[in-house]
C-alpha cells in the first residue's frame, strides 16, 4: 500500500472497470506468430540478424563501476536522449545514480554520459559496499532507476527526465520512496544538458523512513518539490509515456486477470486506429509471479483514449491476459511507426542461441489491422561478452545477452538501446524499411 501522505496523481473516476462498448478489442491472445526459432531437426538458428549499425555508450568497469542498466531512450525534436542505471555494487544497490546522454545524429555517436540524478549517500557513506554489508547491517539501500523521459502538454516545450526510487530492503523487496525529475535543456540555449536542479514530484513515508532529505537531495537541492508536480505527474501516465516502473508496482503488484500472476514492467501503449473512427490502445506485462511463472508475455487492452480504467488511474489487472509469447524474465519494448499502415515492434529477449548460451534482443512486427506478429529478426545475438557479474544480491542471472530494450523513433530509423550483460551500454540503430 502507498503511504497516505503520497501526492502521486489519483484518478478521479474508478467506475469503469470493464472495456467499453465503443471499439471491439481483440479476443484472440494467442499473439505470437512468428516462425519457429530453431529449423526443422537442423538445429540451426532460423532466425536472421538485421541490418543494424550498434555503437557503444558506456561501460561500467571504465569508471569502476559493476553496472550499467536500465536504459531508457527518448526523441525529442530529432535529438535522442539515454538514461541508464550506474552501479558500484549491485543492481538496485545503494548509491545507484541515473546518467544521461544524447546523440544528435540519430544514435550514432553519444555525448560523454553524466550524471543526471546523483547517488543518495549519507555524509557518512563516503564509500559504497555491497547488499550483502547493508543487509548484515538492517540498512535500507537507497538506488535510483530511470523511469522515463517526458514533455509537458500544451506546447510548453518543457521536458523533464524522471527517475523512479527502488530502494532495495534486504531480503529482496523494494520500498519506493517516489519520483524525482529534472528538466531537461532541449533549447539549445546556455550551456550544459539541464535547466534546474532534480526535484520531486511523489514522496511517501519511505521518503523519510529511508532518509533521503539527509542525502544530496536534501542537503544541497533541498527537497524542493517540482512547481509543475501534478503536470509532470499526468504526462508521466499518459498511456503512450508510462514508464515500466512505478512506485504502486514496487510497493504493491498487480493481480492478473486469473487471480493468480503477479505483472509488472508495462510497456507504452500503442494506439490501434479503427476505420469508424474508434480504436483500442494495446500493451504488455511481464509475469514476475516468483512461483508458477509463466515465462509470457501479458496483454491488455483498452478502448478509454485517456486510459482511466486501467493502471495507474487503478490498479485492477481484471483486463491484463497470457499470452503465447515468450518472455524471459525482463521488460520488453513496444512501439509503433505511424505509416500508411501502421508498423508496431516489439523488441525482447525473443529467445536464445542455438547452443542455449546467450539471450537473443529480437524485434517482431505485426502490422495494419493484425495485431498478432508475424515477423522477427535479431537485433543483437550470441556475442555477448561471456564473463557476467552478478553481485551480492544474486538476482542478476549469469547468462549473457543483451537486455531492458527500450527504443525511439527518429526519421525514418529506429534506435534500440539495452544493456550487454547489465554492464555495458548499446544502441542499435536500423532503418524503418529494414525491419522484418
Amino acid at each position: 500500500m502507498l503511504a497516505s501522505n503520497s501526492f502521486t496523481i489519483k484518478a478521479i473516476a474508478f467506475g469503469a472497470l470493464a472495456l467499453t462498448a465503443s471499439a471491439a478489442v481483440p479476443t484472440d491472445n494467442k499473439l505470437w506468430k512468428v516462425p519457429a526459432r530453431i529449423e526443422g531437426d537442423s538445429l540451426e538458428l532460423a532466425w536472421q540478424q538485421l541490418p543494424v549499425k550498434s555503437v557503444k555508450v558506456d561501460t561500467a568497469w571504465h569508471d569502476g563501476r559493476t553496472f550499467s542498466y536500465y536504459p531508457f531512450i527518448y526523441n525529442f525534436g530529432g535529438t535522442l536522449y539515454l538514461l541508464f542505471s550506474a552501479s558500484a555494487k549491485d543492481i538496485d544497490g545503494m548509491g545507484q545514480e541515473v546518467r544521461i546522454s544524447s546523440s544528435n545524429d540519430a544514435g550514432i555517436t553519444w555525448s560523454k554520459p553524466e550524471v543526471a540524478f546523483p547517488a543518495a549517500l549519507l555524509p557518512n557513506q563516503t564509500t559504497v559496499k555491497n547488499s550483502k554489508y547493508y543487509c548484515d547491517g538492517g540498512i535500507p539501500q537507497r538506488a535510483l532507476q530511470p523511469l522515463t523521459i517526458t514533455s509537458l502538454p500544451g506546447g510548453s516545450f518543457q521536458v523533464f527526465a524522471v527517475a523512479q526510487s527502488s530502494d532495495n530492503i534486504c531480503p529482496g523487496y523494494f520500498q519506493s520512496a517516489g519520483r524525482i525529475a529534472r528538466e531537461l535543456n532541449v533549447h539549445g540555449s546556455g550551456t550544459g544538458l539541464f535547466m534546474g536542479d532534480p526535484c520531486w514530484i511523489e514522496t511517501n513515508d519511505y521518503t523519510g523512513a529511508h532518509e533521503w532529505a539527509e542525502t544530496v537531495y536534501g542537503t544541497q537541492y533541498g527537497m524542493k518539490v517540482c512547481e509543475q508536480k501534478d503536470v509532470i505527474n499526468t504526462a508521466v501516465n499518459e498511456p503512450d509515456s508510462l514508464g515500466p516502473v512505478a512506485t504502486q508496482l514496487f510497493n504493491s503488484p498487480i493481480i492478473a486477470s486469473d487471480g493468480q500472476h503477479n505483472v509488472t514492467y508495462p510497456t507504452k501503449a500503442v494506439w490501434h486506429n479503427s476505420p469508424d473512427g474508434s480504436g483500442y490502445w494495446q500493451r504488455f506485462w511481464q509475469d514476475a509471479s516468483v512461483r508458477n511463472n509463466t515465462g509470457s508475455a501479458w496483454v491488455e487492452y483498452s478502448t478509454d483514449r485517456d486510459g482511466k480504467n486501467w493502471f495507474p488511474a487503478t490498479d485492477s489487472g481484471s483486463q491484463i491476459h497470457e499470452t503465447n509469447i515468450y518472455q524471459e524474465g525482463e521488460k520488453a519494448h513496444f512501439g509503433a511507426f505511424e505509416s500508411t499502415e501502421q508498423l508496431r515492434y516489439y523488441v525482447s529477449n525473443g529467445g536464445m542461441t542455438k547452443a542455449l548460451d546467450q539471450e537473443l534482443l529480437t524485434i517482431a512486427t505485426s502490422r495494419g489491422d493484425d495485431p498478432a506478429f508475424h515477423k522477427i529478426g535479431i537485433v543483437r545475438g550470441g556475442n555477448a561478452g561471456k564473463k557476467v557479474a552478478r553481485g551480492t544480491r544474486g538476482l542478476a542471472p549469469g547468462v549473457p545477452g543483451f537486455y531492458w530494450p527500450s527504443a525511439a523513433e527518429v526519421g525514418d530509423k529506429l534506435a534500440i538501446a539495452y544493456s550487454e550483460n547489465r554492464q555495458v551500454i548499446w544502441v542499435s540503430v536500423i532503418e524503418e524499411a529494414k525491419l522484418p
